[in-house]
């Protein structure tokens, strides 16, 4: 009996996949737990058109990482945080005050993308990497500057 995997099933496949197991197997197992379907004509086809709308959201992400990767390449932003007389700051840039940054800018950045080498705790100017999906990387200066 061919069957399409809801979810990823040891030894049989992974999600999204059309196998061949045993009746018995399909019946007893896979289907109570929901962890796959009988593959009918109908399942089939929405299994591509499912695969089709994914294949086309990755290729929207892809380009919008692309593009938001150029955008912040060389980018320059600016920080202000609250510090000590020596320089020192009261807490260190987190990704949200960066990405607080790129926006003022007009360059989206989600924070999740930023990279801190080791955390920035002092005020002065650092070269930093965003990492974005699909392998594309931005290099830009963040300043930061006592309030």
């Amino acid at each position: 009996m061919q069957v399409i995997l809801l979810q990823d099933v040891k030894g049989r496949g992974f999600k999204g996949n059309v196998v061949e197991v045993s009746d018995g197997y399909a019946n007893n197992f896979l289907f109570p737990q929901a962890l796959a379907v009988p593959a009918t004509k109908d399942a089939l086809e929405r299994l591509k058109a499912q695969e089709t709308k994914t294949a086309r959201l990755a290729a929207r992400e892809e380009k919008a990482a692309r593009e938001a990767a150029k955008a912040m390449e060389g980018a320059e932003l600016m920080v202000a945080a609250k510090a000590d007389e020596k320089g020192t700051l009261y807490a260190a840039v987190s990704a949200k005050d960066v990405t607080k940054a790129a926006k003022a800018e007009g360059v989206t950045l989600k924070p999740e993308y930023v990279v801190f080498n080791k955390p920035i705790k002092q005020i002065g100017t650092y070269t930093l990497t965003a990492e974005f999906p699909g392998g594309y990387e931005a290099e830009y200066t963040l300043t930061v500057e006592a309030k």
